[in-house]
């Protein structure tokens, strides 16, 4: 047998990754390789946080059997990515591609309708990433039991407006569960969300045997509390599905892109952009720009259009300003 292996990266630490084997059985705890990075892979940490990725496919070499330790040698191509700015708590030092989760069939956004209350901001910067990198997404909105939701109704229509799956979940009560079960079977799929929207307690609530931390929401600000501290690749044994767990988010921006690029990005928002004045409106003030009177109008909603503007002061305006690292 020959010592070079291919599998799929589970789970990524600072120095060594989780690895299951293709042919390996994915239930088994104790299939899983512990593999390092062979030196010449760090180097891609120049240009981004981590040379490789939960969802990377992956050549590695063994290097003993028991305990099951390999060299990762080389990350296959990838099918797609979800990548942000490295979160920097600034504007003016996001320089490093932090890649989220990668070779997705769909990215989940999983969104809160109380505690923490519910940020469509939140859920629209992610949603113009998985649409720029070209991954399908879906709407998933938890916490529909409790009594000072918001009107998920109303939340759902608008995204279902825009061709997204949405589902009304409540990880308490069950409600949503079997469709949601239904949607991740048979496929490899991601939960990306802010902290506290519980993401986990879906997870544990599909495949209780998963064990998996959950946290509360802290009363003071209604902000969620970090229980995932990294990104972590689960079989489902019930839908025979993978589910990628990912650590609560505070932010989220869009990588790679520059100012005229973000268009499409909101495809409502690109849709009317044709009929635009200007073949270079950016939809801010330009005269005679056919967003701004739709977003009037009502055909666009204002939320998104807010989202859109945020998200563009924060894009350099083109690859000068770009390289400038601003």
């Amino acid at each position: 047998m020959s010592d070079t292996l291919t599998g799929r990266v589970v789970q990524h630490g600072a120095d060594r990754h989780l690895v299951l084997a293709d042919g390996d059985d994915p239930r088994d705890p104790q299939a899983l390789w512990m593999c390092r990075l062979r030196g010449r892979l760090k180097q891609g940490r120049r240009e981004r946080v981590r040379a490789v990725a939960v969802g990377d496919r992956v050549e590695f070499l063994r290097t003993s059997e028991s305990p099951r330790e390999g060299v990762i040698e080389r990350v296959l191509p990838r099918a797609n990515a979800i990548s942000r700015p490295q979160p920097s708590g600034g504007r003016h030092h996001r320089k490093l591609e932090q890649v989220v989760v990668a070779n997705l069939d769909r990215l989940w956004i999983v969104a809160s309708l109380a505690q923490p209350p519910l940020s469509l901001r939140f859920v629209d910067r992610i949603l113009a990433a998985t649409t720029l990198q070209g991954v399908d997404a879906g709407l998933v909105l938890n916490k529909a039991d409790l009594p000072d939701r918001a009107d998920p109704e109303a939340v759902a229509a608008l995204y279902a407006s825009l061709g997204l799956p949405v589902l009304v979940c409540s990880a308490e009560t069950g409600l949503g569960l079997d469709a949601l079960a239904e949607a991740l079977e048979g496929r490899i799929q991601a939960f990306v969300g802010q902290s506290g929207v519980g993401k986990s307690s879906l997870l544990g609530a599909i495949e209780p045997g998963l064990n998996l931390r959950v946290g509360s929401v802290a009363e003071k600000h209604g902000h969620g509390r970090h229980t995932t501290s990294h990104s972590r690749l689960y079989y489902l044994s019930r839908v025979g599905g993978w589910v990628a767990d990912t650590p609560g988010m505070r932010e989220f921006g869009v990588w790679g892109v520059m100012q005229p690029e973000l268009g499409p990005g909101f495809v409502e928002i690109e849709r009317q952009a044709e009929g635009c004045r200007f073949r270079d409106c950016l939809h801010r003030s330009e005269p005679g720009c056919a967003v701004r009177e739709a977003v009037a109008s009502g055909e666009i909603a204002a939320s998104r259009y807010e989202s859109y503007l945020a998200l563009l002061g924060e894009l350099p305006a083109d690859e000068l300003e770009r390289d400038k690292g601003i």
